[in-house]
């Protein structure tokens, strides 16, 4: 049997890799440029049944790369082995593999490794760490009853780049490896630096490596797409309708939607991992190409706005759209990806620090008016547009502008067009009330991104050595939440706070996006009180659905900068998730 020589493969494979480790970083470094630039990818769930038949009659490799490129994707990712743990290639590693366990003969991952090859497009490989099925697989401990499982692991991946050649091994399912006794079982380091040897890229959820010590780029948990810029690569995994595989009847995202998730990850730095699932004979639907086809025509027109660029100067939540920039010679691209178009034809960026030289529609190159001043009140360069009254595309219109050098703005949060200031929790000072040494003042720089839902652990409750990461531990404070938002903020005497500018004063009403808010009767005597303009507000939060607390309002009375803090003054019996605080406009709805 084909498996049985995987131990003795696994450390031959672990030796000969050993000659020539670091021989091509250069070609890892390489490949990570090429990913960051690409921002577009297809992600295909699609899985061979561990018993059954399996024969997708209709299945075209060629057909399913001509969707991804006509969509304007750059890279495809298949699920090579998934919940079915039945690897989609003739391996010579494994005897559960599609032509082992069922009477299809043709290798699903070697044909779309060609398909890609020949478009020029790029191939990743999904795969699943655990492997339940798997007779070698074991629950992991520290004695290392795993270590067969993991040589079988490695040579898996190995046996993947020498014959397919893959961009990217997009692991997943490695929950079990959470706890930090049993993470060094899974051979971190050996592994990536094997990968990036053949100048294959790894993810973070190999071993849940979020502060990426070992791996490549950041991948977010499922369907969550961060409103800031978190400073690191990132992948956004989404898919188009509610399930990963294929669902007749499905509900699918509409294509302004997609547009607008592409938009938001590229202008936070990251890259946008669309999932379509074929059906059982192999097909992509044709409600999935057909909204692929609309995102490729809108990128046709657009793509020089998300193709190769980096996020904007501006590292916040923007509630019109978002920024790329392009850094040329002298000057520098920035592109106003516009989602929410001014029904006035009225356009305001605050605190643009360079001279615009330029500044027009990039789908038809219309020069727009433009105008930019100093505003002394604030300190701050303002920057108007004159648009047209009607958005020039049916999605997202993009405005380009050219400007003088390298671009920076200003590092607070600033009102955005409209009037609105938002606060993320991630970007906040943490003040915890009691002192935890070591810990960082700002969850951003915990690098904690895809953390779950945590709470205290219940008396008697007993969990398995996976689960140390799902429970709060005493004393550590305000701490990342899941989705990039924070947790813990229930104690009294805890505080977050945020310098921002104002340029438009006026009166705003104070929104709290407290997620997870199970205070449905009402019966939680947290309160919370909130600070700024030397002015104090404060209130239970008692709002469910949503997840939106009006706990007041406040008035700002002139431009300026601004400190607001958001103080726990009693204790919260119900754990919320904060994702910020909005400073809404009181002429605008909440």
């Amino acid at each position: 049997m084909k498996i049985r020589t995987c131990a003795l493969l696994g450390w031959l494979s672990v030796l000969m890799f050993s000659c020539n480790a670091g021989a091509q970083t250069d070609a890892a470094e390489e490949q990570l440029q090429w990913f960051k630039d690409a921002k577009f990818g297809m992600f295909i769930h699609f899985q061979a049944p561990r018993n059954g038949e399996f024969n997708p009659a209709n299945l075209d490799t060629k057909e399913w790369v001509r969707i991804a490129k006509a969509g304007g994707m750059k890279y495809m990712t298949l699920t090579t082995s998934q919940s079915s743990y039945v690897p989609l290639w003739n391996s010579s590693f494994s005897d559960r593999d599609v032509t082992d366990r069922t009477s299809w003969t043709r290798d699903i991952v070697k044909e779309l490794a060609e398909a890609c090859k020949a478009e020029g497009i790029r191939m990743g490989c999904y795969y699943p760490i655990a492997d339940p099925p798997n007779p070698i697989y074991n629950e992991p401990d520290v004695g290392g009853e795993i270590r067969p499982y993991v040589e079988y692991l490695h040579g898996m991946m190995k046996e993947l780049c020498e014959n397919y050649h893959p961009c990217l091994i997009w692991f997943d399912a490695s929950r079990r490896f959470r706890d930090p006794a049993e993470k060094p079982l899974l051979r971190q380091q050996e592994m990536v630096d094997m990968l990036n040897s053949y100048g294959t890229l790894s993810n973070s959820r190999l071993g849940d490596d979020d502060a990426l010590r070992y791996v490549n780029y950041l991948t977010m948990n499922d369907n969550m797409m961060p409103s800031i810029n978190l400073g690191v690569p990132f992948e956004s995994a989404v898919t188009m309708g509610r399930s990963w595989h294929y669902r007749a009847n499905d509900t699918l995202k509409s294509p302004q939607v997609l547009i607008e998730q592409l938009i938001n990850t590229a202008g936070n730095g990251g890259n946008y991992l669309l999932n379509v699932g074929p059906d059982k004979d192999g097909v992509i639907p044709k409600e999935m190409e057909d909204r692929l086809k609309i995102v490729g025509d809108w990128l046709q027109r657009n793509g020089e706005a998300i193709y190769g660029t980096e996020p904007g100067p501006y590292r916040y939540e923007i509630d019109w759209g978002t920024i790329t920039q392009r850094k040329n010679e002298d000057s520098t691209s920035l592109y106003l990806n516009v989602a929410n178009w001014p029904s006035d034809g009225k356009f305001t960026l605050f605190g643009v620090n360079h001279p615009v030289l330029k500044a027009s529609l990039l789908a038809t190159g219309e020069v727009i008016k433009s105008e930019s001043k100093f505003d002394a009140s604030s300190g701050q360069n303002l920057m108007t547009l004159e648009l047209p009254q009607e958005a020039p595309d049916d999605y997202v219109s993009v405005i380009k502008l050219e400007v003088a050098g390298t671009v920076s703005m200003d590092p607070a949060h600033m009102q955005l067009n409209g009037g609105k200031v938002i606060l993320d929790t991630y970007n906040a000072t943490i003040h915890d009330a009691k002192y935890v040494p070591g810990k960082p003042t700002k969850a951003i720089d915990m690098k904690m991104f895809t953390v779950p839902d945590r709470r205290p652990l219940l008396p008697g409750e007993i969990t398995g050595p996976w689960d140390y990461q799902m429970y709060r531990k005493a004393g550590e404070g305000v701490m990342p939440g899941r989705a990039i938002t924070v947790s813990g903020f229930q104690t009294k005497g805890q505080a977050l706070s945020w310098d921002f500018k104002v340029f438009e004063p006026g009166t705003f009403n104070v929104v709290i996006d407290c997620r997870g808010n199970r205070n449905q009767n009402g019966d939680d005597e947290g309160k919370l009180r909130a600070y700024v303009a030397g002015q104090s507000i404060e209130g239970h939060l008692n709002i469910v659905g949503l997840g939106k607390a009006q706990l007041g309002k406040i008035q700002i009375e002139k431009p300026g900068t601004y400190t607001f803090t958001l103080e726990v003054v009693s204790d919260f019996k119900n754990a919320l998730r904060y994702g910020g605080v909005t400073l809404v406009p009181e002429r605008q709805e909440t």
